[in-house]
Order: structure tokens, then C-alpha cells, then sequence
């Protein structure tokens, strides 16, 4: 789309992408600890979230806005591998409250494509209103759409 000057490809004055900058940066660690790094100077007042790549039902996620942050785990010679992805720090809200959806869908052919869609989507939402306050970013009851969590 950059490429052919459309329209959505639009970005801000920093780079970033203005109408289709939904996929945050995102790195795996330990081995993209260099890269990530790199990147975060770009972005020294940026949020991240850290999640493991072998969890689920939100266990062992963490909000981290500083590199020191991240030493403990670091230094952790059998530390399991962890996603960091740029948190999107101002999320689409339902109500002051972020969510998630879980749309189903199977595609069956590419060239054409044919994709079949499921109704048996549905949302998922936090207890507590969203806030980018920097005080509240262990509160993952306004971070995590998780049910787990949510309970």
C-alpha cells in the first residue's frame, strides 16, 4: 500500500503508521534482546508487555516501561523464552474498559479467496476502566481481558 501512495499507508511525523499501525513492534527474547533494545531507545517513554511464550490464561504477564526492569528475568539462566510487544497505549475502549474479540473464521482457498466465517465469535472485557497512568501499570485487571485474570 506504501508503495502504490494509498491513503491508509498515511504516517505521522515520527514514521509510525497512522491508520494501520495495529500490529505493535514485537520480539522474542533472549534472542531478540539486542533488537529490542535498540528499539526501545526509539521509544525511551514507551510501555511494553511481556508474555511467555509457553503460557496461558494470563499467568506470568508483566507491564514493563524500563530496561532495568527486565534484569531479573535476564539474569535467570533458565528463563523461558517471552514475547515483548510496544503496548498500545491508547486501546480502543467499550465503556473506559478494553476488550477483545475472538472472531473464527476458516479460509479454504487463497487464489480466490474464500473464507468462511463462524457466529460463534465473542468478547472479552476487563472489571476496571482502562488507564495509562504509570501508578496503575501492575493493575492488570484494566490491562488483561484474560477470564482467567478477570475471576
Amino acid at each position: 500500500m506504501e508503495k502504490e501512495n494509498n491513503p491508509i499507508a498515511e504516517k505521522d511525523e515520527n514514521g509510525g503508521l497512522l491508520y494501520m499501525d495495529i500490529v505493535p513492534l514485537t520480539y522474542i527474547l533472549p534472542g531478540d534482546y539486542n533488537i529490542f533494545t535498540e528499539e526501545y531507545k526509539k521509544y525511551p517513554n514507551s510501555v511494553w508487555i511481556m508474555k511467555p511464550t509457553g503460557g496461558a490464561q494470563g499467568k506470568k504477564i508483566f507491564l514493563v516501561n524500563k530496561i532495568k526492569q527486565l534484569a531479573k528475568w535476564q539474569n535467570n539462566r533458565n528463563a523461558e523464552p517471552y514475547v515483548i510487544s510496544r503496548y498500545i497505549d491508547q486501546p480502543l475502549l467499550v465503556g473506559g474498559k478494553k476488550f477483545d474479540l475472538r472472531i473464527y473464521v476458516l479460509v479454504t482457498s487463497f487464489k480466490p479467496l474464500r473464507v468462511w466465517y463462524s457466529s460463534k465469535g465473542f468478547a472479552r472485557f476487563c472489571n476496571e476502566k482502562y488507564t495509562n497512568d504509570m501508578s496503575d501499570m501492575d493493575n492488570l485487571m484494566s490491562h488483561l481481558t484474560n477470564v482467567a485474570i478477570q475471576k
